[in-house]
């Protein structure tokens, strides 16, 4: 066997192997690691402290949300708004955030995160507050900005789908209302 077919042969092994074991090969520098991470860390510090400026810093102003099981998504930061701090819903107050990455991929201009979250929070309605929670995945795409700094461009989560999830402005609760009444939804 020539040396340079083993040499190949190692790497495509060892490359085989860093994926079954869950090691991502990227070209993020320990700099933008640690950026990227403390924009997950300013998330959950956001919605803990009911700070919907602090939120809305986090993303880009093209972002592009994607709500759980299928949900219409919602693109730009004034969707957003409508979607995460509607100015007619109910006040909510997110109670817990428990974001955990799972891994953190990218090139240098992007980068992707997953892992999974926990959320609980407490919406009060026609005075009788109503608490929530649920566990669930997420997956996040960043852009690193001309400054350095990395900012959230498409954040997707879901929940399994035998949890029931509270909250939202009405019209999301008709939308999800609407798809389980779907013959789509019902039908297998």
């Amino acid at each position: 066997m020539s040396c340079p077919r083993t040499i190949s042969t190692l790497l495509v092994s060892l490359t085989l192997a860093g994926a079954a074991l869950g090691t991502v090969l990227t070209n993020l520098s320990a700099q933008d690691l640690a950026k990227i991470r403390q924009v997950h860390e300013e998330f959950e510090a956001a919605w803990l402290k009911g700070d919907p400026d602090g939120v809305r810093g986090l993303f880009t102003e093209d972002c592009v949300l994607l709500p759980h099981h299928g949900g219409r998504p919602r693109v730009g930061k004034k969707e957003m708004d409508e979607f995460w701090f509607p100015t007619n819903g109910p006040p909510t107050t997110v109670t817990k955030l428990k974001v955990t990455l799972e891994s953190i991929g990218g090139d240098g201009q992007t980068a992707y995160v997953w892992g999974t979250h926990e959320v609980a929070w407490t919406t009060v309605q026609n005075g009788t507050a109503t608490s929530s929670s649920y566990k669930g995945t997420f997956l996040n795409i960043l852009k690193k900005q001309h400054n350095g700094d990395w900012k959230i461009s498409h954040h997707m989560w879901d929940d399994p789908v035998g949890q029931q999830r509270q909250g939202g402005t009405e019209s999301d609760i008709v939308d999800r209302n609407k798809a389980a009444s779907s013959p789509r939804a019902t039908s297998h």
